[in-house]
Order: structure tokens, then C-alpha cells, then sequence
């Protein structure tokens, strides 16, 4: 009986020291991770959506999206595009950019890449659309001359004059602090969005019924 009672105690000592150096493992997921700081970013950065077809080359990540640019000192998206009017009127696009500093000063979008719209195929400076300024105020086409501190990022718009709604845009956006790096190119189809406004566009005509005789 003594025997079996010291092997007994034995056992039981075994079975808790096991238990104290095995913990019950977390499920994956059910803990909830630190956050991460980003910086002060003013916007959270969108998930782009595939606007064009692409041209240049980068990074694999950039060849996945190529509406993405990586260049020295900053990361431009090309976020979407959309026909617009210029303050006299006339047709414009409006491109809109989503600006990330990733220098190590402050900077804004004009003072670091220069974006260009042509609907012409030789792509010569003399070719390149005209800026426009829009005919309603943007928030986005002032935030083009924002100054944003490094790790934040910044919605911009640019406006460009148009020659024709039908023939499509080649956009081009360069790395102005470094003339090596590959561009961001475009091309935009506007002959959609044109077709789109027209179909959207509806107009009301009054029918005169005329009165029944008696």
C-alpha cells in the first residue's frame, strides 16, 4: 500500500508540473495585434483600381498595379479620372493623384514630380496639353502646391485643356529630382466617359394634352 500510495503522489506531481509548462495555446487571430504607427498621414491610402493600360516599367509591385510609381523621394498613385470644364468652359480632365512624401523634408506635389497629358503620339513638349485651372473651386487641384511633412500623404487634382473628348490621353507623370527614373504612364480612355454623360443626360419636354371635346 505504501508503495502504491509514493507511486501514486508521484504520478499526480508529474501530471501538474506538466500542465504548469504547457500552456494552453492562443487560437490564431482571437489576440489583437499593436498598433502600428504610420505617421500622421492625412489620408489613408486607397486601394486603386485598375483605370488604363499601362506602360514603362518598375518594381513587381508596381507591374501588379501600375497605376503606382515609386520614384526618389516620393510614391504617386493615379487614383482615377473624370471629364470636367476649365474656368472658360471648355473641356478639361480632371486626374486625380494621391501624393506621398517619403523624402526627408517637406514637399508638395508640384515641387517633386511633373505630371504631363498629351492626345497626340509623338509626346513632344510642344505637344503636351495645357493646365487648366477648374471651373469650380477643388480642394485636390489646390493641394497640387501643399507642402506635407515626410510620411504623409495628400489628395491631388490636375486639370489639362482638351483637344478632343474622342481621342484618348497618354498621361505622364516624371520624377522631377531625377530624370533617370522610369515615368508613370497612362492612358486614359475619354471617349467612355464622354458616351456616359450623354446617356446620363436627359431632358424634359412638356406634352400639351389637348382638352376633350364636349
Amino acid at each position: 500500500m505504501k508503495k502504491l500510495g509514493a507511486l501514486l503522489v508521484t504520478c499526480f506531481l508529474g501530471l501538474s508540473l506538466s500542465a504548469c509548462g504547457n500552456p494552453t495555446p492562443v487560437p490564431q487571430g482571437s489576440a489583437e495585434k499593436p498598433p502600428i504607427d504610420t505617421g500622421s498621414a492625412v489620408i489613408a491610402k486607397p486601394e486603386v483600381p485598375d483605370i488604363g493600360s499601362a506602360q514603362g516599367s518598375g518594381s513587381a509591385a508596381e507591374e501588379a498595379d501600375p497605376n503606382v510609381r515609386t520614384f526618389r523621394d516620393c510614391t504617386i498613385t493615379v487614383t482615377g479620372y473624370s471629364l470636367s470644364k476649365d474656368e472658360n468652359g471648355d473641356p478639361a480632365l480632371r486626374v486625380e493623384y494621391l501624393f506621398e512624401n517619403k523624402s526627408k523634408s517637406a514637399a508638395s506635389f508640384s515641387t517633386t514630380v511633373i505630371p504631363s497629358a498629351y492626345q497626340d503620339e509623338t509626346e513632344t513638349y510642344d505637344d503636351a496639353l495645357e493646365y487648366a485651372t477648374p471651373a469650380e473651386a477643388d480642394t485636390a487641384y489646390a493641394a497640387m502646391l501643399t507642402l506635407i511633412q515626410p510620411g504623409e500623404t495628400i489628395v491631388c487634382a490636375g486639370y489639362y485643356k482638351l483637344e478632343s473628348t474622342e481621342i484618348p490621353v497618354h498621361l505622364k507623370v516624371l520624377d522631377l529630382r531625377d530624370s533617370s527614373a522610369d515615368a508613370l504612364v497612362r492612358t486614359l480612355d475619354i471617349a467612355s466617359l464622354a458616351a456616359e454623360k450623354e446617356e446620363n443626360t436627359t431632358e424634359t419636354t412638356e406634352i400639351t394634352v389637348p382638352p376633350e371635346d364636349n
